[in-house]
């Protein structure tokens, strides 16, 4: 798709889900060279993915940024997209032992999370940006967006096929692992922001992250307008019933006279 294609693809998305801000665009490349050829990108150092998310969402012409693996502090998100080799200590669990009762216990919390770098390391670079912005097609598009918007999305994605939408839900590294099970699996994530995304990304409380597969974007979109009459968001309520207030507060025969 060319950029104008991208950006009234953004202007639908954002129309049909009524959403507040940005979808983001996210491209990985090989090679952290690679970033040099997208002049418009800023190159951000002690950054992380759910960071670079926020500027994208909400810094217009400012949010198009870009990082190499060495520029990304974050471990565990690093390790999921595939930008090192996860290292063992990830592997193991460790990073999880805080949150959980003990060593198998982080271990197997740590196993169900997606993380190409199991594979080894796969990608130099990560350039984020907002999606009518992005210099590059996208491989993945993620929206933050509220529980009702959430349901607008899976309901768009339903038309074509009637396939459910299945999420493996950790509470860890959630954009990150999203980002990898999108572009590895061609699956589309609904997930619950981790903590790192509330700390770093600012992602408020009502706020929930779909990542879905850049390819799939015009079967979204046909899928939103197709559906738009019966799933229109805000969801209207359903007001087909007569009004009963308090008797005190009901008109009585003389108040009408």
């Amino acid at each position: 798709m060319t950029q104008n294609d991208w950006r009234s693809a953004c202007a639908v998305l954002k129309k049909r889900v009524n959403l507040a801000a940005s979808p983001v665009g996210i491209t990985l490349l090989a090679s952290a060279r690679d970033l040099l050829a997208f002049p418009t990108a800023r190159l951000l150092t002690k950054t992380a993915p759910c960071h670079m998310a926020a500027i994208a969402r909400y810094y217009g012409d400012e949010g198009i940024v870009g990082a190499s693996a060495e520029g990304i502090s974050c471990l565990l998100g690093l390790s999921c997209i595939g930008l090192i080799k996860t290292p063992a200590r990830v592997e193991e669990g460790i990073l999880n032992q805080r949150f959980t009762s003990g060593p198998k216990a982080a271990k197997g919390l740590n196993d169900s999370i997606r993380m190409t770098g199991n594979e080894g390391k796969r990608y130099g670079g990560i350039i984020m940006g907002p999606l009518d912005l992005m210099p590059t097609d996208p491989q993945a598009i993620t929206m933050y967006v509220t529980p009702a918007q959430a349901l607008r999305l899976v309901i768009g994605f339903a038309y074509r096929e009637g396939k459910a939408i299945k999420s493996t839900i950790t509470g860890q590294g959630s954009l990150c692992a999203s980002i990898a099970k999108t572009v590895d699996e061609n699956e589309i994530v609904v997930d619950i922001p981790c903590v790192g995304d509330r700390a770093y990304g600012f992602v408020q409380e009502r706020e929930m992250v779909v990542t879905f597969p850049a390819e799939k974007t015009g079967e979204l979109i046909a899928g939103l307008e197709a559906t738009e009459t019966d799933a229109r968001h805000p969801f209207k309520p359903f007001l087909s019933w007569p009004v009963i207030l308090w008797p005190e507060f009901e008109p009585r025969k003389g108040d009408l006279e």
